[in-house]
């Protein structure tokens, strides 16, 4: 592919807004436009004018907006003609999240409707279980989970796995932040 310019973006976004139908983009589009904006943000480099790292930041921003658009409306467009098998790997590595929240909220709603409370009594105990990875902030002692096992005490920058209605807490009263773990990279 030639290299992505901020106009071939806003191209894409274009033409993908104007059809009804999930276009096909190049297999290499997120990556060539990942080195596009690696390339930007060299040029805003420690001895670019202030001018140059503004337009810089500036058009990274529209590439973000830009990329962010077209993504919305692609996945949109896949879940509404059930083509989420034409979607980029990519781009289905981010909608998978959506799709999953669908499901999830739809079976949770059809529990409700059919009169199944031991769906509703599933999805409580699942969620009751889940641990989340956090970092502390400060200092805190001993806690107990809601699963009755005992979890500390933490010192600042202590990472640990703990029941997330658990994290609630602790993140509110500043004493810990939710790590991001990425998936398998």
């Amino acid at each position: 592919m030639a290299e992505l310019t901020l106009e071939r973006v806003r191209q894409l976004l274009d033409l993908e807004s104007a059809s009804p139908l999930l276009l096909p983009i190049p297999s290499d589009f997120y990556s060539g436009l990942a080195s596009y904006c690696q390339k930007l943000k060299r040029s805003a480099g420690t001895g670019a004018s202030e001018v140059t790292q503004r337009l810089v930041l500036v058009q990274t921003k529209l590439v973000e907006t830009m990329t962010r658009d077209l993504l919305v409306l692609r996945m949109g467009k896949a879940a509404e003609q059930e083509t989420f098998f034409r979607l980029l790997p990519e781009e289905r590595y981010v909608a998978s999240v959506r799709h999953e929240y669908g499901a999830r909220l739809e079976a949770f709603l059809d529990a409700l409707a059919t009169g199944r409370p031991s769906f509703i009594q599933y999805a409580n105990r699942e969620e009751s279980r889940r641990n989340l990875v956090v970092r502390f902030t400060k200092h805190v002692d001993e806690l107990v989970g809601l699963d009755l096992k005992r979890y500390g005490p933490f010192e600042v920058d202590d990472v640990a796995s703990i029941p997330a209605a658990n994290v609630g807490i602790l993140i509110s009263g500043g004493s810990a932040v939710e790590v991001r773990i990425r998936d398998g990279t």
